[in-house]
């Protein structure tokens, strides 16, 4: 089983500003899963090991914590399951 962490965004600008904020903790730019249906369409995704180190930076940041969401992907086969994560 795969799993890894999402943040999706509601604004595209909310998404840029996270990812040159969250490069130094190996986020990659990623379209927004299906099954996430409020989101501007992009998405970072992150390792559990950076995770931490992830939310520490956006509590600390400009960024407004309406605009973007984390969920937890757990994906086995063809089945993804995402659960969102209140931090």
């Amino acid at each position: 089983m795969e799993s890894y962490w999402l943040f999706a965004f509601d604004s595209p600008h909310a998404a840029i500003a996270a990812q040159r904020l969250l490069s130094g903790c190996g986020a990659v730019v990623m379209p927004t899963l299906r099954s996430i249906t409020a989101s501007c369409g992009m998405s970072l995704r992150l390792r559990d090991e950076r995770i931490d180190e992830a939310k520490a930076l956006l509590r600390t940041s400009t960024i407004d914590p309406a605009l973007y969401r984390l969920y937890r992907v757990e994906q086995e086969g063809k089945e993804t399951k995402c659960t969102q994560n209140i931090f």
